[in-house]
């Protein structure tokens, strides 16, 4: 059987419009296509220039949802994103893909890094998906491949029937995933969990289990995912086109709808970023490092820092339990969410006195992208009065300008080819439209700079030869 594309009447017209257009607007859009020896497309992949450049900003995470490929919807649509500097899911490119297959995702994967001048990501984000699975492996070899924890959890309600419709299920199962602190202590309660619900013999869980260091939060501590598998229940960053997609919709809608949502993502982004460089936050403690991220973080995520900054106080104690040279290991005690000391948590913090490097247990740092109340509490008992700066990530902060434009690379053209002359020039004057963005004062600055240049190109076509 030839495998193409099951696309209805209308649909090739409106892909092919869509792209003839995207590619007037935007010299820089790519689209590629994988046909079939019959000409057919069997997928197609798509990503615009604020895409590409917003992967120079944000490509250390990225989410691969494929919900429109695996709940079988009229278009087979998967999408790479990844979360912006407030937070919010950003797109990092599309995919019309035929099948679910080792064979489309090598494919899909190989163009989609190709497109991202060969730069991997740091963590890539998906389902469960041995095809899927084993083509992120082939292609990212030292990329840390996880699987979306929410989707994982929800699979495990849906595949296990009347036991996760308990109440008692539901409590075992969160206490087990969310709240183990060491890899012991998670696989412990697991064995338990199994032998007490009568379900060790159950194949999916235990296929699950096997591939529990990609997305058990306890196995997570090395790796950077910016808050989108959280070890906290009831968190989840939802992928870019979550909820604006359904099982019917044409390609025609689908362009129409990608069209408004890129648009009201971008003027999202803009308002937030004028809110955050007007934020002017209440302080609720009079630490120096709520007051110091105040100054740096966008608003959003300021918000979620100061919450572990006023978490501070709950921390009551603070004991050296083990040193090795400049390496020092702390104990916390922390008072329950009552706030009773009775049933405190101990957490174990490592601290390096000369690199000033702190790391607590639960490893909140690589998870969210700043530090817990616990490495905060290390930090305050031995006099270091403000954050390092490795812990201040470039990600999160609203003084960094991020402009949406293409790399520039080269300066070097072939002076006798007039389609490099275009692209030269039409590059450097977008730079200069983004950066003319920015405020009414660069705005002025920019239209300034053009009148001056035409008149100075005008002077030269004057000039008698």
């Amino acid at each position: 059987m030839v495998k193409r594309l099951k696309l209805r009447n209308g649909d090739v017209v409106a892909l092919y419009d869509y792209f003839r257009g995207a590619q007037l607007a935007d010299p820089n859009f790519f689209y590629i296509m994988d046909l079939n020896d019959e000409g057919y497309a069997r997928n197609v992949f798509w990503i615009d220039s604020r895409s590409r450049a917003a992967y120079g900003y944000f490509g250390d995470m990225v989410i691969v949802d494929s919900t429109c490929l695996s709940n079988k919807h009229d278009i087979p649509l998967l999408s790479f994103s990844g979360l912006n500097h407030h937070g919010q899911p950003i797109l990092l490119g599309c995919s019309l893909l035929v099948d679910e297959t080792f064979e489309t995702y090598l494919w899909l994967m190989r163009a989609w890094l190709t497109c991202m001048i060969g730069r991997p990501p740091q963590t890539i984000i998906t389902d469960k998906c041995k095809a899927l699975q084993a083509a992120i492996s082939e292609v990212f070899p030292r990329a840390h491949h996880r699987l979306c924890l929410p989707l994982v959890m929800q699979s495990i309600h849906e595949k296990l029937g009347e036991v996760a419709k308990s109440e008692i299920f539901q409590t075992v199962l969160n206490r087990t995933v969310y709240n183990s602190m060491k890899v012991e202590e998670f696989e412990m309660a697991w064995e338990e969990m199994i032998q007490h619900f009568a379900i060790r013999d159950h194949e999916w869980l235990q296929s699950l289990y096997e591939d529990r260091e990609r997305w058990v939060p306890v196995y997570l501590k090395d790796t950077f995912v910016a808050g989108i598998c959280s070890s906290e229940l009831g968190e989840y960053i939802a992928p870019f086109f979550h909820r604006y997609t359904h099982d019917q919709m044409t390609l025609t809608e689908f362009f129409s709808m990608y069209e408004l949502l890129q648009q009201k993502k971008i003027q999202k982004e803009a308002l937030d970023d004028l809110e955050s460089r007007e934020f002017r936050p209440v302080l609720r403690t009079r630490g120096n490092y709520e007051l110091q991220l105040s100054e740096l973080y966008t608003k959003e995520i300021f918000l979620k820092f100061q919450e572990e900054v006023v978490l501070m106080s709950g921390c009551f104690s603070v004991t050296q339990i083990h040193a090795n040279g400049p390496i020092f290991t702390y104990m916390i005690k922390e008072r329950d969410a009552e706030g009773d000391a009775g049933e405190a948590k101990n957490f174990e913090v490592v601290y390096d006195k000369v690199g000033v490097e702190v790391r607590c247990i639960c490893s909140c740092f690589n998870l969210r992208g700043y530090l817990c109340r616990h490495a905060l509490s290390v930090l305050n008992y031995n006099g270091v009065e403000e954050i390092p700066i490795q812990y201040i990530l470039t990600r999160w902060r609203k003084d960094v300008k991020r402009l949406y434009t293409p790399d520039l690379g080269s300066n070097n053209i072939d002076i006798s080819n007039p389609v490099q002359w275009y692209d030269h020039l039409y590059r450097r004057a977008m730079q200069v439209v983004a950066e003319g963005m920015a405020s009414q004062d660069h705005h002025m600055v920019a239209w300034q700079a053009f009148k001056e240049s035409l008149n100075k190109v005008r002077l030269v076509a004057e000039k008698p030869v």
